[in-house]
């Protein structure tokens, strides 16, 4: 019952976002496509982040529907996150202007999908709650469920602008057999921006977000022979000794509230230049239940983000070329609670910093678009150098890699017909990593052992990418515009390939 309803909640939402679209007939398919899929929009999507700067996202209205099935097929892979996934998902996206003054826009995604063969890792959202998770060394298949909406609206006041947006994202995973899982996420993230035209043609901009997030995770077995140990992970092979074992039913909760803060300078609608920053904090506190339904705090998470990018664009004609750069910091710190190993009672015996991870990364990137009558031709070549230091102590480990990326997209979309349109796709990336240093704790445990050291090697080997989309869009008389669009990626890492591909049908208005 409870899939029906948020299955049905996605399609109610989608009904109402066609029923308030207006025709674009006034415009070619082709106009209409360059304008509802602009290559630079994409290039600057983070001045977007203020809900304020919405105003100018689009001259015109644009809805699009499509259903989707993917399938991602791992042979090197990091155990935690699995050997890929495959499923489906229906997903639409409306933005419509009301009048020159006002916009709304909004989207919603449905998605069931196979995570395959995840290991080391009985939680949702690894990145977002690793290094305090829980492991196993058997793992299996995880079925989820994803659901996703997200509304706002902005005006423009003379020279003042406003704009809202609230976002909800929810999901459901289970596996069937032991160690049975079941994790529920929900995170509901709220967001307020101001923008003001104060001299000129230049505009100030400034937002603020808030969320919160939620995971409550259990691990039950059916079986009573050979139970595998469920570790409570704290980073780099280290577990907590006291909530680690076999119970019947294991339940942890990860909770988190972050807020970030941004302002933004440009010229009126960020066409020319703009200059944007942002900083942010996280707290998330994970949670353990013990015997008698009594919660003990395992760890916490804090988290200091930090972004900084810049643009600037020039027009030659019908050339435009940009030029980007972004700076962005994240900095996270695990704090670890010890209690006393006292079978009457335990209690909290200290509260230490055992735990750091640091996140640097510059990149540079270029933009050139070509307009013409019956076609576009977009390049974004880019470079980046990242810098990934993590360590621990209560013991000491650690580990250290600097990677250089390159890589180039294109873009370009090509008139058939009056009624017709082909797009293609294709990229390139190359990550190559300069430096892979460890000083690694060795654990006793002689599996956890081999895994630490796996996703060492993982993390330490350059990856070459290579993909593209092609896509078809026709439109017929008295009927939307409908598409198909398929997507394939390869990369290569340790000799060995990597592939992903979709499959799309939909409709545009």
């Amino acid at each position: 019952m409870l899939k029906t309803l948020k299955i049905f909640q996605i399609f109610l939402i989608t009904l109402c976002f066609c029923s308030i679209t207006k025709a674009q007939d006034s415009l070619s398919l082709f106009q209409n496509f360059k304008n509802q899929y602009d290559a630079e929009r994409d290039f600057k999507q983070q001045i977007y982040y203020n809900p304020a700067n919405m105003l100018d996202y689009s001259s015109s209205s644009f809805s699009e529907l499509n259903a989707t099935t993917f399938s991602q097929k791992d042979k090197v892979y990091r155990q935690q996150k699995g050997s890929g996934e495959k499923g489906f998902g229906v997903f639409t996206n409306s933005f419509q202007k009301l009048n020159d003054r006002k916009v709304i826009w909004g989207n919603a995604s449905y998605e069931n999908l196979k995570l395959k063969q995840v290991k080391w890792n009985e939680n949702l959202d690894f990145d977002r709650v690793a290094p305090y998770i829980s492991s196993d060394s058997v793992g299996g298949d995880i079925d989820v469920e994803r659901y996703q909406f997200l509304g706002g609206y902005a005006q423009r006041f003379n020279k003042l602008s406003f704009g809202a947006q609230i976002g909800y994202q929810s999901q459901l995973g289970s596996r069937s057999r032991d160690p049975r899982l079941n994790n529920t996420t929900s995170e509901l993230k709220a967001q307020l921006g101001l923008g003001y035209n104060f001299y000129k043609n230049l505009a100030l901009g400034a937002f603020v977000e808030g969320y919160k997030y939620q995971q409550n995770s259990s691990t039950r077995f059916v079986s009573q022979l050979g139970q595998p140990l469920v570790y409570q992970m704290t980073g780099l092979g280290i577990y907590n000794n006291l909530f680690s074992g076999g119970s019947s039913i294991l339940s942890t909760v990860n909770e988190e509230y972050s807020y970030k803060v941004g302002g933004k300078i440009s010229n009126r609608n960020s066409q020319d230049f703009y200059i944007l920053a942002q900083f942010g904090q996280s707290a998330m506190e994970r949670s353990y239940r013990g015997s008698g339904n009594r919660f003990f705090y395992v760890g916490d998470l804090d988290k200091d983000l930090v972004e900084v990018e810049g643009a600037k664009f020039f027009q030659f004609n019908q050339n435009r070329v940009g030029l980007k750069v972004n700076y962005f910091s994240r900095k996270t710190k695990g704090i670890e609670y010890g209690y006393s190993n006292n079978t009457q009672l335990i209690s909290l015996i200290y509260k230490r910093l055992s735990y750091k991870r640091d996140e640097e990364a510059t990149t540079f990137s270029l933009f050139y678009s070509l307009n013409k009558e019956k076609f576009r031709l977009s390049f974004i070549p880019y470079y980046s150098f990242q810098e990934i230091t993590e360590q621990r102590v209560y013991p000491n480990s650690g580990q250290k890699f600097q990677y250089n990326n390159i890589g180039a997209s294109i873009d370009y979309v090509q008139q058939i017909a009056t009624n017709q349109t082909l797009s293609f796709r294709p990229f390139f990336d190359y990550k190559s990593v300069s430096s892979a240093k460890n000083a690694l704790s060795r654990p006793n445990e002689a599996s956890i052992n081999t895994w630490i050291l796996n996703d060492f090697n993982y993390l330490a080997s350059d990856i070459t990418t290579i993909g593209a989309n092609l896509r078809y869009d026709i439109k017929l008389e008295k009927l939307p515009t409908m598409f198909v669009s398929g997507n394939f990626i390869q990369s290569k890492i340790q000799s060995k390939n990597n592939n992903y591909s979709s499959l799309s049908v939909g409709i545009i208005f």
